[in-house]
C-alpha cells in the first residue's frame, strides 16, 4: 500500500516537473531518422518525373550517417534515470542498437535505387518507410515503459508491412504484404492484451515499477497464489508477440512467404534491423520487468526461461532441417533466419537464467552484428542480380554467376561461409561466443540443459553448412543456364563489398565490436538490484582494462 501511494506521488510530481534539457538527448537518434524521413517527403514534392530517385537514397543514407555519428557523440552521456518521466532510457545499450539499425538502413539505401527502378517502383515512399521503421527500432531499444515499448513496436512494424507489399504489381509481394499485415496485427493485439493484464495486476506500465510490484506480490503467499496465473498469462502473450517479430518457432509461419515476396532489399532490412529491434525489446522487457524467480522458472520450472529454451531448440531444429529442402535461396535464407533466432535465444536464456551471468548478454549483441552484415549482404546480392522478370533466386538461376561476376560471387561466398560458421569469418566467432556463454552457464550451475542445448545447436548448425555451401556450388561448379542482366549499380556494389569487408573484419578482429557489446550491457539501465552488483563489477573491470590500456600506450 505504501509503495503504491509513493508511486502515485512520484508520478504526480513527474507530471508537474518539466523534463531537463539533457533528457531531450534521449530522442536525438530516433528524431534524426524521423526528420530525415520528413525531409525526403518534402524533397520528393519537387521531384521531376524524368529523373531517378537515387539521390533520395543518398540523402537518406547521409541522414542515417548523421544518426550513427550522434550515437558516437552521445556514447559517454548516458542518463542515470529514464527520460520524460520514466518513458525512455538513454544508455549505451540503446545507442548500440541505434548504430546497428542505422548501419543496416544505410546499406539498404545503397542497395535499393536500381533494384526498385528495374521493378518500376522507384518511389520515395520506400526510403521513408525504412527511415520510420529505424526510428521505431531505436524507440523500442530504449523503451522504459510498456507504452513506449508498444509505440516503438508499432512504429517499427507498420512501415515494414508496407515494405513487404511494396512491389504491388507482383502477386507474391501483394500476398506477402497481406499475410504480414494480418498476422502482425493479430500478434500486436495479443501482445497489447498481455500489457493490459500486466497493468491491471501491477497498476503501472513502467518496467522498473512492474518488477518491484511483482516482487512485492510474490512475497505474499496469498497475493502470489491469486495473481501468478494471470501474470504468467500476460507474460506469455507479450512473449508471443515478440517471438513473432523475431520469426522464431512456433510463430514463424509468415517468414518464408513474406521474405520471398518482399523486395529483396526490404527483406534484408526486415531480417536484420527488425529482428534486432525484437531482441532488444525482449532483453529490455524480460530482464527488467519479469526477472523475478517465480516468472523466470528456469530449468523446467515452466517459466519464461523454459519457454525461450523450447523456442530456441525448436527454431534451430526446424529452421535448419526445412532450409535443406528449399530450392529458392530467399526461402532458404528465411528458414535459416529462424535457425539464427534460435541461436540468439540460446545465448539470451543462458545469460538471463541467473543474475551473475547478466553481462554474458554481450554475446547476443555481438551475434546480431555478425548476423546483420552477412544476411544483409546476401539479400543485397540477390537484389543485385534481381530484375523485373529476370530474378535470380533459385539455385539453378544462380548457376555459373560466380565466375561471370567475380566480385559479387566472392562476396556471396563470404556471406555464405560466415552464415555457416566457417572460421575466420564473423559468423564463426558469433556462434562461438553464444555457445561458449551457454556452456559457461551450464558448467557453473551444474545444469545440463544449456550444455545439452549447446551440443544440439552445434549439430543443427552442421546441417546449415550443407545448404549454405549449396549456393557456392551452384555459383562456381555449375554451368550458366541463361543470360542474366543484373539490376547492377555502383552503390549496390559498394554496399555489398562493405558488408563483406565488415564480415571479414569482425571475424578476424572481433575485440572492438565485442568491447562495445560488453560496454552496452555494463551500462544497461533499469536492471534489478541483484543484477546491479554484477553490472558494477563489470564497470570496475572495464575501468581497470582502460587504465591498463592507457598505461601501455604511455610506455
Amino acid at each position: 500500500m505504501f509503495n503504491a501511494l509513493l508511486m502515485v506521488q512520484f508520478n504526480t510530481l513527474a507530471m508537474l516537473t518539466p523534463p531537463m534539457m539533457s533528457e531531450y538527448l534521449a530522442v536525438v537518434p530516433a528524431a534524426i531518422a524521423a526528420v530525415t524521413a520528413l525531409l525526403v517527403i518534402l524533397i520528393d514534392g519537387f521531384h521531376r518525373g524524368d529523373q531517378g530517385r537515387g539521390y533520395l537514397a543518398n540523402f537518406s543514407a547521409v541522414g542515417l550517417g548523421v544518426l550513427v555519428l550522434s550515437c558516437w557523440m552521445l556514447w559517454d552521456k548516458s542518463l542515470e534515470l529514464p527520460a520524460f518521466h520514466g518513458m525512455l532510457y538513454l544508455d549505451k545499450f540503446t545507442l548500440l542498437f541505434a548504430v546497428l539499425a542505422g548501419a543496416a538502413g544505410i546499406l539498404t539505401m545503397m542497395m535499393s535505387p536500381r533494384y526498385l527502378r528495374s521493378h518500376l517502383m522507384d518511389r520515395a515512399e520506400f526510403y521513408v518507410l525504412v527511415l520510420f521503421s529505424i526510428s521505431g527500432v531505436i524507440i523500442l531499444a530504449g523503451a522504459a515503459d510498456l507504452l513506449t515499448f508498444f509505440l516503438g513496436f508499432e512504429v517499427m512494424s507498420i512501415p515494414v508491412y508496407v515494405v513487404a507489399g511494396f512491389l504491388r504489381k507482383d502477386s507474391r509481394s501483394a500476398e506477402a504484404g497481406m499475410k504480414y499485415f494480418f498476422l502482425g496485427a493479430f500478434s500486436a493485439g495479443m501482445m497489447l492484451y498481455g500489457i493490459a493484464l500486466i497493468y491491471g495486476i501491477t497498476g503501472t506500465t513502467n518496467l522498473e515499477y512492474i518488477g518491484l510490484q511483482l516482487t512485492e506480490l510474490m512475497a505474499n503467499p496469498e497475493s502470489a497464489k491469486a495473481s501468478l496465473g494471470m501474470v504468467a498469462f500476460g507474460v506469455l502473450l507479450i512473449l508471443s508477440g515478440l517471438a513473432f517479430k523475431a520469426s522464431s518457432v512456433p510463430f514463424h509461419f509468415w517468414t518464408p512467404d513474406v521474405y520471398t515476396g518482399a523486395p529483396s532489399t526490404g527483406t534484408g532490412f526486415m531480417a536484420t534491423a527488425v529482428k534486432a529491434g525484437a531482441f532488444a525489446a525482449i532483453m529490455r522487457v524480460f530482464l527488467i520487468a519479469f526477472s523475478i524467480p517465480e516468472l523466470q522458472g528456469g530449468f523446467f520450472g515452466y517459466g519464461w526461461v523454459d519457454a525461450f529454451l523450447f523456442i530456441a531448440a525448436a527454431s534451430m531444429l526446424l529452421g535448419n532441417l526445412v532450409a535443406i529442402k528449399q530450392d529458392n535461396v530467399k526461402r532458404m535464407l528465411a528458414y535459416s533466419s529462424i535457425a539464427h533466432a534460435g541461436y540468439i535465444l540460446l545465448g539470451f536464456t543462458a545469460a538471463a537464467s541467473r543474475p551473475e551471468f547478466f553481462v554474458l548478454n554481450d554475446a547476443v549483441i555481438f551475434y546480431l552484428f555478425t548476423y546483420t552484415f552477412a544476411t544483409l549482404g546476401a539479400f543485397g546480392v540477390l537484389a543485385w542480380f534481381g530484375r523485373r522478370g529476370e530474378t535470380a533466386e533459385t539455385y539453378d538461376q544462380l548457376a555459373g554467376l560466380g565466375f561471370k561476376y567475380p566480385v559479387i560471387g566472392l562476396c556471396m561466398g563470404i556471406f555464405m561461409f560466415s552464415s555457416a560458421g566457417i572460421p575466420p569469418l564473423a559468423g564463426f566467432v558469433g556462434k562461438l561466443y553464444i555457445f561458449q556463454a551457454a556452456v559457461e552457464v551450464g558448467s557453473a550451475t551444474g545444469e545440463f540443459a544449456f550444455i545439452g542445448l549447446s551440443i544440439f545447436a552445434v549439430l543443427t548448425s552442421l546441417a546449415g553448412v550443407y545448404y549454405y555451401l549449396r549456393v557456392i556450388v551452384s555459383m562456381y561448379m555449375k554451368p550458366v543456364t541463361r543470360d542474366i542482366r543484373p539490376a547492377a549499380s555502383k552503390g549496390a556494389r559498394y554496399a555489398i563489398v562493405v558488408c563483406a569487408i565488415l564480415t571479414l573484419y569482425i571475424g578476424i578482429v572481433p575485440g572492438r565490436v565485442m568491447g562495445w557489446a560488453t560496454e552496452a550491457m555494463v551500462d544497461f539501465r533499469g536492471a534489478p538490484a541483484a543484477v546491479q552488483e554484477v553490472i558494477e563489477a563489470g564497470r570496475a573491470d572495464l575501468e581497470r582494462l582502460e587504465q591498463r590500456k592507457i598505461a601501455n600506450e604511455a610506455k
